[in-house]
């Protein structure tokens, strides 16, 4: 029994550990500068299995229970004078029950939040591993 628990206190400590927050800079270089923060597990966000700039979007991978759309998340881009910060916040739970691990890839248009090619981009949430 001890051992099952020092298992699953070892395997929830390295959950923790791996959560963190991206910051990506938008620049039309080719090159992306990516910071990344721990989070210290008392942030309420969403957390993102990845974040990359594609094409004029923001890409991120957010679990899913199958049904997961774009829609269900509400984004805010807030200006600063060091770029913009972005905050995925899901407004409507995924009620299906399908198994995906590897989560669901959505799409937001950089265009349609205001963000400019030379903006730099820090995405508010956390990133965890799959």
């Amino acid at each position: 029994m001890q051992k099952k628990l020092a298992v699953l206190a070892l395997v929830v400590a390295a959950g923790l550990s791996t959560s963190a927050c991206v910051i990506i800079d938008a620049d039309d270089g080719g090159k992306r500068d990516v910071s990344v923060k721990i989070n210290d597990g008392n942030d309420a966000l969403e957390p993102l299995y990845g974040v990359a700039l594609e094409k004029g979007e923001l890409v991120a991978r957010v679990s899913s229970n199958g049904c997961t759309k774009a829609e269900d998340f509400k984004v805010v881009a807030d200006r600063r004078e060091s770029g913009v910060a972005v905050t995925l916040t899901r407004e409507r739970p995924d009620l299906c029950r399908a198994l995906v691990p590897e989560g669901k890839e959505l799409r937001f248009d950089l265009d349609a939040m205001g963000v400019q090619r030379t903006d730099k981009v820090r995405v508010r949430n956390p990133l965890q591993r799959a």
